[in-house]
């Protein structure tokens, strides 16, 4: 545990969660996919199975996931209290964007500094991408 999610391996989280939705495994082609957990430890239980390192923020024991289809629209709400951590972390002078690390990796290039305007701007049209889009 931690005070923020850690995944070791983004590419790789990403397999294993294709893997839930589809019932193919995007990780070992020739074995079948594996279950959708239904608990936190079964979840980081197949993470170390696969090599993979997961740590989630203190405090946060339960799991849900949601596979929804494609005619109903979800939008998925963070925490209050993750929000305002959030936007509390902006108020340093020397803040920055928690951008997962992939997208410096693909794009081949860091997020600019920001001032604490652009990251709070950066920040909701984040928060208002995931709450609405599908995956795909």
């Amino acid at each position: 545990m931690g005070t923020k999610l850690e995944i070791s391996d983004d590419i790789l989280w990403g397999k294993l969660v294709k893997s839930w939705a589809t019932g193919e495994n995007y990780i070992t082609r020739d074995r079948p996919a594996p279950p959708i957990p239904r608990t936190l430890d079964e979840l980081l239980a197949q993470a170390a199975e696969i090599g993979l390192r997961i740590s989630f923020p203190d405090g946060m024991v339960g799991l849900q996931i949601v596979q929804y289809s494609r005619q109903t629209a979800v939008i998925k709400l963070p925490p209050k209290t993750m929000v305002e951590d959030t936007e509390g972390e902006f108020e340093a002078p020397d803040a920055f964007y928690p951008i997962p690390r992939f997208y410096e990796e693909f794009f081949h290039a860091p997020l600019p500094k920001m001032d604490k305007a652009m990251l709070l701007q950066l920040h909701a049209a984040r928060i208002g991408d995931y709450s609405i889009r599908n995956c795909g």
